[in-house]
Protein backbone atom coordinates (compact mmCIF):
# COMPACT_ATOMS: atom_id res chain seq x y z
CA UNK A 1 0.00 0.00 0.00
CA UNK A 2 1.65 3.22 -1.15
CA UNK A 3 0.98 6.83 -0.28
CA UNK A 4 -1.14 8.91 -2.63
CA UNK A 5 -3.12 5.97 -3.90
CA UNK A 6 -6.87 6.40 -4.38
CA UNK A 7 -7.90 2.75 -4.00
CA UNK A 8 -6.47 0.96 -0.97
CA UNK A 9 -6.20 -2.82 -0.91
CA UNK A 10 -6.81 -5.09 2.09
CA UNK A 11 -7.28 -8.84 1.66
CA UNK A 12 -9.99 -8.96 4.33
CA UNK A 13 -11.88 -5.81 3.40
CA UNK A 14 -13.19 -4.01 0.35
CA UNK A 15 -14.25 -0.64 -1.07
CA UNK A 16 -11.40 1.31 0.53
CA UNK A 17 -10.84 4.78 -0.92
CA UNK A 18 -8.69 7.70 0.17
CA UNK A 19 -10.47 10.98 -0.62
CA UNK A 20 -7.14 12.79 -0.84
CA UNK A 21 -6.19 14.52 -4.07
CA UNK A 22 -9.66 15.64 -5.07
CA UNK A 23 -9.58 19.26 -6.25
CA UNK A 24 -12.07 21.90 -5.14
CA UNK A 25 -13.69 24.50 -7.36
CA UNK A 26 -11.16 27.10 -6.24
CA UNK A 27 -8.15 24.89 -6.91
CA UNK A 28 -7.39 23.59 -3.43
CA UNK A 29 -6.68 19.89 -2.88
CA UNK A 30 -7.89 17.44 -0.21
CA UNK A 31 -5.13 16.09 2.01
CA UNK A 32 -4.10 12.47 1.62
CA UNK A 33 -4.26 9.99 4.54
CA UNK A 34 -6.87 12.12 6.31
CA UNK A 35 -10.26 10.98 4.99
CA UNK A 36 -10.84 7.35 4.02
CA UNK A 37 -14.12 5.60 3.21
CA UNK A 38 -14.71 1.85 3.20
CA UNK A 39 -16.94 -1.13 3.91
CA UNK A 40 -17.00 -2.81 7.34
CA UNK A 41 -13.79 -3.95 9.04
CA UNK A 42 -15.08 -7.10 10.72
CA UNK A 43 -12.68 -9.52 9.01
CA UNK A 44 -9.50 -7.53 9.60
CA UNK A 45 -6.59 -9.52 10.99
CA UNK A 46 -3.99 -8.03 13.31
CA UNK A 47 -1.63 -7.21 10.46
CA UNK A 48 -4.34 -5.23 8.64
CA UNK A 49 -5.30 -3.45 11.85
CA UNK A 50 -1.70 -2.31 12.21
CA UNK A 51 -1.55 -1.37 8.51
CA UNK A 52 -4.58 0.87 8.94
CA UNK A 53 -2.89 2.58 11.86
CA UNK A 54 0.35 2.96 9.93
CA UNK A 55 -1.60 4.54 7.09
CA UNK A 56 -2.50 7.30 9.52
CA UNK A 57 -6.01 6.37 10.62
CA UNK A 58 -6.66 7.33 14.25
CA UNK A 59 -10.48 7.15 14.36
CA UNK A 60 -13.19 5.06 12.72
CA UNK A 61 -16.79 6.25 12.34
CA UNK A 62 -19.31 3.42 11.90
CA UNK A 63 -22.73 4.28 10.43
CA UNK A 64 -24.22 0.80 10.96
CA UNK A 65 -27.16 -0.19 13.14
CA UNK A 66 -26.77 -2.02 16.45
CA UNK A 67 -27.79 -5.36 14.91
CA UNK A 68 -25.27 -5.01 12.08
CA UNK A 69 -22.46 -4.21 14.50
CA UNK A 70 -23.43 -7.16 16.71
CA UNK A 71 -23.21 -9.54 13.74
CA UNK A 72 -20.06 -8.08 12.23
CA UNK A 73 -18.09 -6.03 14.78
CA UNK A 74 -15.10 -4.05 13.50
CA UNK A 75 -11.71 -5.53 14.33
CA UNK A 76 -9.47 -2.61 15.27
CA UNK A 77 -6.30 -2.01 17.22
CA UNK A 78 -6.95 -0.25 20.53
CA UNK A 79 -4.84 2.63 19.19
CA UNK A 80 -7.70 3.59 16.85
CA UNK A 81 -10.73 5.31 18.37
CA UNK A 82 -14.08 3.76 17.45
CA UNK A 83 -17.15 6.00 17.07
CA UNK A 84 -20.67 4.79 16.28
CA UNK A 85 -23.15 7.10 14.54
CA UNK A 86 -26.04 4.89 13.33
CA UNK A 87 -27.87 6.44 10.38
CA UNK A 88 -30.87 4.15 10.89
CA UNK A 89 -31.96 1.79 13.67
CA UNK A 90 -32.08 -1.05 11.14
CA UNK A 91 -30.18 -1.90 7.95
CA UNK A 92 -32.79 -0.70 5.46
CA UNK A 93 -30.14 -0.79 2.72
CA UNK A 94 -30.23 -4.62 2.91
CA UNK A 95 -26.42 -4.80 2.90
CA UNK A 96 -26.54 -7.91 5.11
CA UNK A 97 -29.97 -9.17 4.12
CA UNK A 98 -30.75 -12.78 5.10
CA UNK A 99 -31.08 -14.93 1.96
CA UNK A 100 -34.31 -16.65 3.01
CA UNK A 101 -35.93 -13.38 4.00
CA UNK A 102 -34.65 -11.70 0.86
CA UNK A 103 -36.05 -14.42 -1.35
CA UNK A 104 -39.54 -13.76 -0.03
CA UNK A 105 -39.25 -10.05 -0.73
CA UNK A 106 -37.23 -9.96 -3.94
CA UNK A 107 -38.19 -13.10 -5.90
CA UNK A 108 -41.53 -11.84 -7.18
CA UNK A 109 -40.50 -8.59 -8.86
CA UNK A 110 -37.22 -8.01 -10.78
CA UNK A 111 -37.35 -4.32 -9.84
CA UNK A 112 -37.98 -4.88 -6.13
CA UNK A 113 -34.35 -4.28 -5.20
CA UNK A 114 -34.09 -1.22 -7.42
CA UNK A 115 -37.27 0.28 -5.98
CA UNK A 116 -36.09 -0.48 -2.44
CA UNK A 117 -32.90 1.48 -3.06
CA UNK A 118 -34.78 4.48 -4.48
CA UNK A 119 -36.86 4.51 -1.31
CA UNK A 120 -33.74 4.23 0.85
CA UNK A 121 -32.12 7.22 -0.83
CA UNK A 122 -35.26 9.28 -0.27
CA UNK A 123 -35.10 8.34 3.41
CA UNK A 124 -31.45 9.36 3.59
CA UNK A 125 -32.51 12.87 2.66
CA UNK A 126 -35.79 13.23 4.57
CA UNK A 127 -35.45 11.04 7.68
CA UNK A 128 -34.69 13.07 10.81
CA UNK A 129 -32.48 10.40 12.37
CA UNK A 130 -30.41 10.21 9.19
CA UNK A 131 -30.14 14.00 9.09
CA UNK A 132 -28.95 14.10 12.70
CA UNK A 133 -26.46 11.29 12.05
CA UNK A 134 -24.90 13.12 9.13
CA UNK A 135 -24.77 16.31 11.21
CA UNK A 136 -22.93 14.42 13.95
CA UNK A 137 -20.57 12.97 11.35
CA UNK A 138 -19.54 16.41 10.13
CA UNK A 139 -19.32 17.64 13.71
CA UNK A 140 -16.93 14.79 14.59
CA UNK A 141 -14.76 15.67 11.61
CA UNK A 142 -14.62 19.29 12.77
CA UNK A 143 -13.63 18.28 16.31
CA UNK A 144 -11.02 15.75 15.22
CA UNK A 145 -8.40 18.49 14.95
CA UNK A 146 -4.90 17.22 14.10
CA UNK A 147 -5.19 13.76 15.66
CA UNK A 148 -4.66 11.88 12.38
CA UNK A 149 -6.90 10.44 9.71
CA UNK A 150 -10.53 9.34 9.95
CA UNK A 151 -12.07 6.34 8.22
CA UNK A 152 -15.87 6.24 7.88
CA UNK A 153 -17.91 3.25 6.80
CA UNK A 154 -21.18 1.32 6.88
CA UNK A 155 -21.60 -2.32 5.80
CA UNK A 156 -20.74 -2.15 2.10
CA UNK A 157 -19.35 1.38 2.10
CA UNK A 158 -21.84 2.22 -0.61
CA UNK A 159 -25.01 4.01 0.49
CA UNK A 160 -24.75 5.51 3.98
CA UNK A 161 -21.05 6.05 3.42
CA UNK A 162 -21.81 7.31 -0.08
CA UNK A 163 -24.18 10.00 1.20
CA UNK A 164 -21.71 10.99 3.91
CA UNK A 165 -19.02 11.43 1.26
CA UNK A 166 -21.38 13.42 -0.97
CA UNK A 167 -22.15 15.84 1.86
CA UNK A 168 -18.53 16.09 2.99
CA UNK A 169 -17.12 16.72 -0.49
CA UNK A 170 -19.87 19.26 -1.18
CA UNK A 171 -18.94 21.17 1.98
CA UNK A 172 -15.28 21.16 0.97
CA UNK A 173 -16.15 22.65 -2.42
CA UNK A 174 -15.47 19.64 -4.66
CA UNK A 175 -17.26 19.83 -8.07
CA UNK A 176 -20.40 17.72 -8.43
CA UNK A 177 -18.88 15.78 -11.35
CA UNK A 178 -16.03 14.63 -9.10
CA UNK A 179 -18.44 13.82 -6.27
CA UNK A 180 -20.44 11.57 -8.58
CA UNK A 181 -17.27 9.89 -9.86
CA UNK A 182 -16.31 9.10 -6.27
CA UNK A 183 -19.79 7.73 -5.56
CA UNK A 184 -19.89 5.41 -8.58
CA UNK A 185 -16.31 4.20 -8.00
CA UNK A 186 -17.87 1.79 -5.50
CA UNK A 187 -18.77 -0.53 -8.38
CA UNK A 188 -15.08 -0.89 -9.28
CA UNK A 189 -13.87 -1.35 -5.72
CA UNK A 190 -16.62 -3.86 -4.84
CA UNK A 191 -16.39 -6.15 -7.87
CA UNK A 192 -15.42 -9.24 -5.87
CA UNK A 193 -18.29 -8.83 -3.40
CA UNK A 194 -20.84 -8.16 -6.15
CA UNK A 195 -19.74 -11.26 -8.07
CA UNK A 196 -19.87 -13.40 -4.93
CA UNK A 197 -23.44 -12.34 -4.16
CA UNK A 198 -24.55 -12.97 -7.74
CA UNK A 199 -22.76 -16.33 -7.90
CA UNK A 200 -24.47 -17.47 -4.70
CA UNK A 201 -27.87 -16.49 -6.12
CA UNK A 202 -27.18 -18.47 -9.30
CA UNK A 203 -25.87 -21.55 -7.47
CA UNK A 204 -28.81 -21.50 -5.06
CA UNK A 205 -31.18 -21.25 -8.03
CA UNK A 206 -32.96 -18.27 -6.51
CA UNK A 207 -34.40 -17.15 -9.84
CA UNK A 208 -33.94 -14.28 -12.29
CA UNK A 209 -36.03 -11.81 -10.29
CA UNK A 210 -33.89 -12.32 -7.20
CA UNK A 211 -30.73 -12.06 -9.29
CA UNK A 212 -31.82 -8.68 -10.65
CA UNK A 213 -32.69 -7.43 -7.18
CA UNK A 214 -29.50 -8.60 -5.50
CA UNK A 215 -27.50 -6.82 -8.21
CA UNK A 216 -29.44 -3.61 -7.64
CA UNK A 217 -28.98 -3.92 -3.86
CA UNK A 218 -25.24 -4.54 -4.24
CA UNK A 219 -24.25 -1.73 -6.60
CA UNK A 220 -24.11 2.04 -6.74
CA UNK A 221 -26.42 3.48 -9.39
CA UNK A 222 -26.78 6.88 -11.01
CA UNK A 223 -30.54 6.61 -10.46
CA UNK A 224 -30.00 6.31 -6.68
CA UNK A 225 -27.61 9.25 -6.69
CA UNK A 226 -30.02 11.33 -8.79
CA UNK A 227 -32.90 10.40 -6.47
CA UNK A 228 -31.12 12.01 -3.51
CA UNK A 229 -29.79 15.03 -5.41
CA UNK A 230 -33.07 15.82 -7.18
CA UNK A 231 -34.98 15.61 -3.88
CA UNK A 232 -32.44 17.91 -2.21
CA UNK A 233 -32.82 20.37 -5.09
CA UNK A 234 -36.62 20.27 -5.36
CA UNK A 235 -37.58 20.11 -1.68
CA UNK A 236 -34.77 22.02 0.00
CA UNK A 237 -33.54 24.47 -2.63
CA UNK A 238 -30.21 22.85 -3.43
CA UNK A 239 -27.27 21.15 -1.76
CA UNK A 240 -25.84 24.15 0.08
CA UNK A 241 -29.25 25.10 1.50
CA UNK A 242 -29.77 21.50 2.60
CA UNK A 243 -26.38 21.30 4.27
CA UNK A 244 -26.80 24.57 6.15
CA UNK A 245 -30.55 24.58 6.91
CA UNK A 246 -31.35 20.87 7.33
CA UNK A 247 -28.08 19.29 8.44
CA UNK A 248 -27.34 22.44 10.43
CA UNK A 249 -23.76 22.82 9.23
CA UNK A 250 -22.66 26.33 10.19
CA UNK A 251 -20.25 28.54 8.26
CA UNK A 252 -17.70 28.12 11.04
CA UNK A 253 -17.93 24.33 10.71
CA UNK A 254 -17.33 24.62 6.97
CA UNK A 255 -14.28 26.79 7.56
CA UNK A 256 -12.97 24.30 10.12
CA UNK A 257 -13.41 21.42 7.66
CA UNK A 258 -11.49 23.32 5.01
CA UNK A 259 -8.75 24.23 7.49
CA UNK A 260 -8.33 20.63 8.60
CA UNK A 261 -8.72 18.68 5.37
CA UNK A 262 -7.52 20.92 2.52
CA UNK A 263 -3.89 21.49 1.63
CA UNK A 264 -2.68 24.94 2.58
Amino acid sequence: MTMHQRILTFNNGFNFRDLGGYKTLNGQVLKWNNLVRSAHLSYFNRFEQRELYRYGIRAVIDFRSTSEVALYPDQLTSLIKYIRIPVFDNDITESNVDIIEARKVFSKDPRAGFNRMLSVYRQFVTDEQAQEAFHQFIKKLCLHSTQGGILFHCSAGKDRTGLAAIYLLSLLGVPESTIYEDYILTNKTSVKRIKERLRFAVEADLGENYLHSIYDLSTANKCYYDQAISLINSKYGGMQNYLHDVLQISNSMVEQLKYLYLEK
